[in-house]
């Protein structure tokens, strides 16, 4: 994988802005928030973004030095990466994943995949993890909570049996949670010294073009966090003060509508997938998205661009994902034509 290629989102970046009325199965995030006027102040963009990350900590419940403000989601993940894996070690990353999170990491050292399987559930694999821990250098290591397109946690036990594991290797533990929101799981930040969680608000509130997204971890972590952060820039002083707005004003009620969205279309989903010979999944417990295996033999890619060119139905094929085979299906942007949609794609099938 080449880190000046990326062949997910070129996939869909190309079919994601269609204005003729297809269903939107693609999505994995809420309608984005409407534009927010933000009064204009002298104060410096330090202090603005100081102010953002304490309204931040106040409605995560944390300490406000627990928390840094990153661009994005992937942002917090190459700065925690640059950050906290040894040059030349190994970093262990799930499988699958969201493409960006691979490239960086492979961009950075040699990278060793903790292969999660359908027929165990997409369970953590744990006894994997521990022995590239025992075998190799590992200094880092990568999951995504729940998993992106599985949709499907861990189970905590396994993750907190992990972070113990690395750090006995002095290995850190970096969690993606950007979707865990939609649930109402626990995060794991402050799960172990070692434990350095990278979320954001983009997916969950709609704030696609602010870029609001964190690290979040043990003082001491986080503080060399932020000085590493000097090295790559850091947010705009605009998208912290619009960020402070949408949490003290917004996020509350549309975190509500978001979990409200999640637990519908995923009921949805599954009478769908029952009753569709040949499909299978495992019910998601939030994120608003699931991973749907399809019956032997239909080739993904061919029956998402089916669906795109003929019949005015997105989906993510889950070879972009490193899960041919299946289908990635949101729904939090399908509304009232979920069922309207879903009842197209077994119909192409």
């Amino acid at each position: 994988m080449s880190f000046t290629e990326n062949r997910y989102l070129s996939w869909y970046i190309d079919r994601a802005f269609r204005h003729d009325g297809a269903v939107n199965l693609h999505a994995s995030g809420v309608d984005a928030i409407g534009p927010l006027t933000v009064p204009a102040t002298e104060d410096s963009p330090w202090k603005q973004m100081a102010q953002f990350e304490a309204a931040l900590a106040g409605w995560l419940g944390i300490a406000e030095h627990e928390v840094l403000f990153t661009p994005g989601a992937t942002g917090g993940t190459l700065l925690s990466l640059l950050s906290l894996a040894r040059p030349g070690s190994t970093i262990a990353v799930d499988l699958p994943l969201y493409e960006p999170m691979v490239a960086q990491a492979r961009r950075l050292g040699p990278v060793v995949r903790l292969t999660r399987r359908f027929e165990d559930g997409w369970r953590l694999p744990l006894e994997q993890a521990c022995a590239a821990l025992d075998k190799m250098d590992v200094s880092a290591i990568m999951l995504c909570e729940p998993g992106n397109p599985t949709g499907v946690f861990s189970d905590r036990e396994d993750v907190l049996a992990l972070a113990r594991a690395a750090e006995r290797k002095g290995a850190f533990l970096i969690i993606n949670e950007v979707y865990r929101c939609f649930s109402n799981r626990t995060s794991l930040h402050g799960a172990a010294e070692n434990v350095v969680v990278v979320s954001g608000l983009s997916k969950l509130l709609g704030a696609y073009g602010y870029r609001l997204g964190w690290v979040s971890g043990p003082k001491p972590i986080v503080a060399k966090l932020r000085m590493a952060h000097f090295n790559l820039g850091v947010g705009t002083a605009p998208a912290a003060a619009a960020g402070t707005r949408i949490i003290e004003e917004h996020a509350d009620g549309i975190r509500d509508k978001a979990m409200s969205l999640s637990r519908r279309g995923a009921q949805i989903v599954d009478v769908w997938v029952r009753s569709v010979q040949g499909l299978s999944w495992h019910k998601p417990e939030g994120a608003g998205f699931g991973c749907v295996r399809l019956p032997d033999g239909v080739d993904d890619m061919a029956l998402a661009a089916c669906l795109h060119d003929e019949h005015g139905v997105l989906l993510v094929p889950g070879t972009l994902f490193e899960l041919p085979g299946t289908v990635r299906i949101s729904w939090l942007q399908a509304g009232r034509r979920l069922e309207e949609g879903l009842e197209i794609v077994g119909r192409a099938l």
